[in-house]
């Protein structure tokens, strides 16, 4: 019988583990923080999730989030062509089935101050088809 590798067992057991218990994040309601992928103005642009509760993401990372209470760390663009980014950390109340895509606005054309906001708001269908009794 071969043996596997310590880290490559431990991975097999918490697969194992997550088949048969059969919860995942998909399991129950979830919501999802990505950035706004369009810019619809010059004084909007996207703004890129960069924490969930002090839990690193990829900037590319779309996995579901819990709903309730979180803290969101974001990276908020700098002036135009200079590569000056702000990380801002804010509450957000995430409702089940509930898509929040996040982008930074500014008080006018020629200002700096961006600030975070949440672009667009939708309901996750597939969620919503899942979980009938939720309600947005």
């Amino acid at each position: 019988m071969t043996r596997l590798p310590a880290p490559l067992a431990c991975l097999s057991a918490a697969l194992l583990a997550a088949c048969v218990t059969g919860s995942g994040p998909y399991d129950r309601p979830y919501s999802i923080v990505e950035p706004h992928g369009r810019t619809p103005t010059e004084d909007q642009r996207p703004a890129f999730v960069l924490a969930i509760d002090g839990r690193s993401r990829d900037i590319r990372d779309r996995s579901p989030v819990a709903p309730g209470t979180h803290r969101v760390e974001l990276s908020i663009p700098g002036p135009p062509g200079l590569s000056s980014p702000e990380q801002v950390t804010f509450e957000m109340d995430l409702k089940p089935c509930m898509r929040y895509r996040m982008g930074a606005t500014r008080s006018d054309f020629g200002a700096r101050d961006w600030k975070p906001t949440i672009v667009e708001t939708e309901p996750i269908g597939e969620c919503l088809r899942k979980f009938p009794d939720v309600k947005p």
